[in-house]
């Protein structure tokens, strides 16, 4: 039988004839003559041409397997690398130790052309190894000193700014003005009484106070080139979203302690009518509950929230008996913080250790003239031309404070 490259041949010889056989036959129209003795020849020549085809297949094929085979043959038993005795595929060199490039270059040329026949089976998708040791001493090193590899760098881990937030404890408003109005009642005379018959009962008596808080506006920013913010497509969100918690952290400190002098909004606890309570000799509990008191008595409310510094909670909850045992319950326990009943909000935003805060939350609102705005320009000073960017972050609010004698600080803890 005639090899695959014969029969290819072959078949496109007869293709070729078939082809100017059909040329003749074609009328102008585009229509072939295939009547009579033609349909004879056309199926002859046709049903030849298939049958070839399919010897062709068949002789490509066995052709194929064969190769396949043959390879399979030479990698089987020959590759695996000995490890000592007769037929170890390791090279050792001998003679001492190389030292110059020359002897390098020698050294390797050697032990290839010692394992030239599995090399090339390996090449060939063989499986095997070959090993060989060089005992090189090279006056000059390759180390990763001279060439490191890629560093593998990390997840960046945003800086340390823990401050407690408060804001959610208190009313949300808003605003489209630069001021908020709004009344503080100021008098508030009880004439409530049982009275006799026929007898006019006293009359009481309420007064209000109108109030102006200004809009202020709390802002933080920083400068950047147009190249960190193009070419490092997360550097923009990481760098504003630290800005964002600088801003709230700053706007937790002047909603709770804010001293009104503008461009400082006033807080719930620096108000004209709020109420104070120093610890003097009392213990911490006591001075904290007192103030609550005050809250009820005195302010007609109920104390929802104590807000205190981190170092002064410490060290309320770490109060012992005389026996060793916590006041406030055993270190394992993982209930909610609170304080004679009510929720405790550890936060830096109280200001410095030793003053906490205790009130009535919905008697104070945060109204809202803008929430955070992210803002990004080069007019400033040279930045146009010096292709940078400043990244600026602000909001505007005041802080309605309807009662302020619902509110007491806890001083001296």
């Amino acid at each position: 039988m005639a090899t695959a490259t014969e029969l290819g041949v072959k078949i496109t010889t007869e293709r070729q004839e078939f082809g100017k056989w059909m040329a003749d036959h074609k009328a102008a129209d585009g229509s072939f003559d295939l009547s009579g003795e033609n349909l004879t020849e056309f199926n002859k020549r046709n049903d030849a041409l298939g049958e070839m085809q399919k010897q062709l297949g068949i002789q490509q094929a066995a052709e194929k397997a064969a190769g396949d085979n043959a390879d399979a043959l030479k990698g089987t038993g020959t590759l695996a690398a000995n490890k000592g005795g007769e037929g170890d595929i390791d090279h050792k060199v001998v003679g001492g130790s190389i030292e110059t490039k020359a002897q390098l270059n020698a050294a390797f040329k050697s032990a290839f052309e010692k394992h030239a026949d599995i090399l090339g089976q390996i090449a060939k998708g063989g499986r095997g190894s070959v090993s060989f040791d060089l005992a090189t001493n090279l006056k000059t090193v390759l180390a990763v000193t001279v060439h490191a590899p890629q560093a593998d760098r990390r997840q960046d881990t945003a800086s340390a700014l823990y401050f407690g937030n408060v804001e959610d404890l208190f009313p949300h408003g808003s605003t489209g003005s630069k001021s908020i109005d709004y009344f503080i009642q100021t008098t508030d005379t009880d004439n409530a009484a049982a009275v006799a018959e026929g007898t006019a009962p006293t009359d009481s008596a309420f007064a209000w106070t109108l109030t102006t808080d200004p809009v202020e506006t709390v802002s933080t920013w920083i400068p950047m080139t147009h190249e960190a913010i193009s070419d490092n497509i997360g550097l923009q969100s990481t760098v504003t979203g630290m800005l964002a918690k600088r801003l709230q952290k700053k706007s937790n400190n002047l909603i709770l302690a804010g001293d009104g002098n503008t461009p400082n909004p006033t807080g719930v606890f620096i108000r004209t009518g709020f109420q104070t309570q120093a610890k003097g000799t009392d213990p911490a509990f006591d001075a904290i509950f007192k103030a609550m008191t005050k809250v009820e008595v005195t302010g007609d409310a109920i104390c929802d929230f104590v807000t205190i510094h981190p170092t002064d909670w410490q060290n309320i909850r770490l109060t012992r008996t005389t026996d060793g045992l916590y006041i406030l319950g055993n270190p394992a326990d993982s209930a909610p913080l609170n304080i004679w009943g009510v929720p405790v909000r550890k936060t830096t935003g109280i200001g410095s250790a030793g003053t906490a805060g205790v009130g009535d939350s919905s008697y104070a609102e945060v109204v809202e003239r803008e929430g955070v705005t992210v803002e990004v320009s080069t007019e400033h000073s040279t930045y146009f031309t010096e292709r940078k960017v400043a990244v600026l972050l602000y909001r505007r609010f005041a802080v309605a404070d309807y009662r302020p004698s619902a509110f007491a600080t806890v001083t001296g803890l």
